[in-house]
């Protein structure tokens, strides 16, 4: 593994991001987490103003394509500063749900997480330390992504047909229907935020 990641903070250009899960355990199998990814995509919107694109929440991982620029301002929010936020918030919160179910049920929703429950409290992490950042740079690549991300359910056998993934923007840009994420794109480009 490289010991020197690089991300290119450039103005203009979106993000496509992949996070996957520790080991790639299935910790959004329950919809519970994923109403946490939510609230953790929520942040990058209120608390930094980010542009929120498009996203899909898969079992063990999520795709983002993200604008990070706060309204206005040239000026793009360093990557690492919205993954760090994002990362905490869901680990913080995601840690909280996971012992709430374990509670009530005396047992997570696999045994694989069943393990993980049960290991060394200090290596519970529900992120893997790297992720996939690209920038997007063109219409073309950002449709591409953002239909990428609509797709993911479909070709993991999740769902027949997209609008039967609620947890994707795919509802959102095809319907209208904000009650799971509103999208901040109005599908135009360049994008103006």
């Amino acid at each position: 593994m490289p010991t020197h990641l690089r991300r290119h903070d450039e103005p203009g250009d979106s993000h496509f991001w992949t996070i996957s899960c520790l080991r790639r355990l299935a910790f959004f199998h329950d919809d519970g987490m994923k109403l946490v990814v939510v609230e953790g995509l929520r942040v990058l919107q209120q608390r930094y103003g980010a542009c929120l694109i498009g996203y899909v929440i898969m079992p063990e991982h999520l795709h983002l394509l993200i604008y990070p620029h706060a309204r206005g301002d040239d000026q793009p929010i360093p990557i690492s500063t919205l993954l760090h936020a994002f990362k905490k918030h869901v680990g913080f919160h995601g840690k909280q749900r996971l012992r709430d179910v374990w509670r009530a049920r005396g047992q997570l929703w696999s045994k694989p997480l069943n393990t993980w429950a049960r290991g060394d409290k200090r290596e519970q992490s529900i992120w893997t330390v790297r992720g996939y950042d690209f920038n997007v740079r063109s219409d073309e690549k950002l449709r591409e992504k953002l239909d990428y991300c609509h797709k993911n359910p479909l070709t993991r056998g999740l769902v027949e047909r997209a609008e039967d993934w609620p947890w994707s923007s795919y509802r959102f840009y095809e319907f209208g229907d904000e009650s799971v994420l509103k999208m901040d794109w109005d599908g135009c480009w360049p994008i103006i935020w």
